[in-house]
Order: structure tokens, then C-alpha cells, then sequence
């Protein structure tokens, strides 16, 4: 510690010096600063506008298929999955809704089975047995809302074959939920529907789904499942060259900053080792004469150490300050272009405490040749000019 409040009475000592260091240090960090928050602001963009609705993550099967209970349970486990439920084949996933108060208005709608957790529905609580959750739009054609009664019918050929549900609506679903006419249902109701189209056409009771409403966890897990279906012969409609197109301009940004982040640190490493070599130098006498009154070797190489830290960490604080400045400066004036009410740069405690780890990083290499040139020093060179 006798060495830290040396340094620091040192640092003191020459003001212009200090103040010089430090800002010429916060000249380099602050634009890296700047553009990891530019980085930052445009992929959280993208990402949002992507993320808003849960359809970027979600991942269709285009034709129908034979999948077992097994193959819901393998897929389920998986870690990238956020929601997966069976659901009947495409052609009998519909059929025809009329309000229980007037009769004679209907409309076709898709059956879509849903569970606790379904992303479209996100804080509709999820519907029990005999219940619906109604879309946004097939409420407002068919004048109902929550607790109303509904008659679904599933006709196949001739008036007597006819599949029939009493319905209640459980509640209004979001608009983003579908853009066409549906109701969330559980499970049953299509499994109801296919049993009675293949009873009619086979005499079979279905014992495999025929498609899947699959949603990933995450956006990145989109690609992953999509490769993995892929694999399994299964194709599917998503996002998923959408998101892996946002990842790689994620990497090629990152890797953008690292390269001009080396280049800048190169400048901060090699300017501060300039200016601690310089001062070990000067004061070549009076550490001399520090090592004479008893001062240890170790003691004399952290001097231009601690030296070095004071100035990272001083340089990055003021270069966060200008980058938080410079940042309001472009989301203010949208000097990028239109952001749409959101911050084109975001500079956040990760980009100012990554900048001041490796700024403080970057100040032990550079004060090891100074540490080296101070732990050279002879104490005779103390008498010399005595």
C-alpha cells in the first residue's frame, strides 16, 4: 500500500502530466465505447423488431406427417424447445363457427390446439374443456366475447355427417395471436375433429399426430431445430434464414469492434508505455534514493503499475462520459437514420465495465516495461549527484 500512495502522491504532484495521460487514454477508449453501444443498439434492434412477436420463433411442418407420442417426448426434452404440442393434419384443422345467439352467421375457422405456456397467447389463461379462446378478428365477425356460446360443426358429405361442439369463449386472444379466423382449443376438440373424419373415411381412430405448433426458446434455437427436422426428412416454413442472417451480422459486427479495439489498444498500450517509461526516467534519482531509504525492489516496480491503473481507470470513466454524451448526440438527431423511438446506440454497464477491464488490462502491459526500467535502478545512482 506504500507503494499505491506513493504513486498516487506522485500522480498529484504533476497535474498536467495526470490530467494529460488521462485524457489522451480516454481519446482511445471512448469511441470504442462508442461503437460496442452502436453494436449493441443496432442488434438489440433488429433483434426486438424480429422478437416482437412470437411467429419469428415459430417453425410450421408443410406437410402432414406420422409422428409418435415418443417423438413429442425426444423433441420436448430438448433444451432449444420452448413450446411443442401435436395437432391434426392440415385439411382437418378447420371447420365452422356460429355464435350461439345468431344462428345462421358463420364463419370458418382453424382449430389450433394450445396449452399452458402457448407464445401466442401470452397472459390468456389457457382455455379448460368445452372451452375456446377466440381470435381477435373471428370475435369481432361473430359479435362475441368472453362467457358467450359457440357451435362448431365439422360437415363432411351429406347434411347427416356432421361433427358438432358446443363451445363457451373463455376469452379474447390477442391480435397478434393469428391473422385469420381461429380458436385455441385443448387438445381434444381436434383430436375430436380427425376421429370423426377418419372414422367417416377409414374406421380408424388416429393414434399419431399428423403436424406439430413448435416454437423455439430462443431466436438462436430457430436454426437448430429447423437443422435438426431437416435432418429427420421434415420440412418446415420459418424464420429461421431470417434469424441466422441477424446472428452472422451479430458475429461480423463483433468481430468489427475486436479488430478496431485491437488497433486502438495497440495505441493505448504503446502511448501509455511511452509516457511510464518517461516518467521512470525522470525521476531516476529520486527512485534511487527511494531504494536507499529502504524501499524495496517490489515496492519500486508497482509504482509505475499502480501509475498505470489510476490512469485506466480515470481515462475510462471520463471516455464513458463522452461516449454516454456522443451516444445521446445519435439517438437524439437519429443521425443513423430513423430508430423508431428506440436508441440507435446503448451503452450499458457490459460495454463500459468491458471497456475498463481491458483498458485495465491493457495497463499492466504497458507499465511492465517502465516496472522493468524502475527495478534496473541502482541505488548508488542516488549519491551520484549528491
Amino acid at each position: 500500500m506504500r507503494a499505491l500512495r506513493l504513486a498516487l502522491a506522485d500522480l498529484r504532484h504533476e497535474p498536467a502530466f495526470t490530467l494529460c495521460s488521462v485524457l489522451a487514454l480516454a481519446a482511445v477508449i471512448a469511441p470504442l465505447i462508442l461503437l460496442a453501444g452502436l453494436r449493441a443498439g443496432v442488434i438489440a434492434g433488429m433483434a426486438e423488431d424480429m422478437g416482437a412477436s412470437p411467429r419469428a420463433r415459430e417453425i410450421v411442418n408443410t406437410t402432414n406427417l406420422t409422428l409418435s407420442p415418443d417423438w413429442f417426448t425426444a423433441l420436448a426434452a430438448r433444451p432449444e424447445v420452448g413450446f411443442l404440442i401435436p395437432r391434426t393434419r392440415l385439411l382437418a384443422a378447420t371447420g365452422r363457427l356460429e355464435a350461439g345467439a345468431s344462428p345462421g352467421h358463420v364463419i370458418p375457422v382453424e382449430v389450433l390446439p394450445t396449452a399452458p405456456g402457448d407464445p401466442l397467447l401470452r397472459g390468456v389463461p389457457p382455455p379448460g374443456p368445452g372451452q375456446v379462446v377466440i381470435s381477435t378478428g373471428a370475435a369481432q365477425r361473430l359479435g362475441v366475447g368472453p362467457g358467450d356460446a359457440l357451435r362448431l360443426r365439422v360437415i363432411l358429405t351429406g347434411a347427416e355427417d356432421i361433427f358438432r361442439a358446443s363451445l363457451t369463449v373463455a376469452a379474447i386472444a390477442p391480435p397478434s395471436a393469428s391473422a385469420r379466423d381461429a380458436i385455441f382449443a385443448e387438445p381434444a376438440l381436434g383430436r375430436g375433429i380427425q376421429d370423426f373424419i377418419d372414422r367417416r373415411a377409414a374406421g380408424t381412430e388416429a393414434t399419431t399426430a399428423e403436424g406439430f405448433r413448435l416454437y423455439a426458446r430462443r431466436l438462436e434455437d430457430v436454426p437448430v431445430l429447423v437443422a435438426r427436422l431437416r435432418a429427420e426428412n421434415i420440412e418446415t416454413a420459418s424464420r429461421a434464414e431470417d434469424v441466422a442472417a441477424l446472428l452472422a451480422l451479430d458475429r461480423n459486427l463483433t468481430a468489427g469492434v475486436a479488430v478496431i479495439a485491437a488497433v486502438g489498444g495497440a495505441g493505448f498500450v504503446l502511448g501509455l508505455a511511452a509516457a511510464l517509461w518517461a516518467s521512470v526516467e525522470r525521476k531516476r534519482r529520486t527512485l534511487a534514493l527511494l531504494r536507499l531509504m529502504g524501499m524495496r525492489r517490489a515496492g519500486l516496480v508497482m509504482l509505475p503499475v499502480w501509475q498505470a491503473l489510476v490512469f485506466a481507470l480515470l481515462g475510462t470513466l471520463v471516455a464513458a462520459a463522452v461516449a454516454q454524451g456522443a451516444a445521446s448526440i445519435v439517438n437524439r438527431l437519429a443521425l443513423l437514420g430513423a430508430s423508431d423511438g428506440r436508441d440507435l446506440a446503448r451503452i450499458g454497464m457490459l460495454e463500459v465495465g468491458g471497456a475498463g477491464i481491458l483498458s485495465m488490462l491493457a495497463a499492466m502491459v504497458a507499465a511492465v516495461a517502465a516496472a522493468r526500467r524502475a527495478a534496473a535502478i541502482d541505488p548508488a545512482e542516488g549519491l551520484r549527484d549528491a
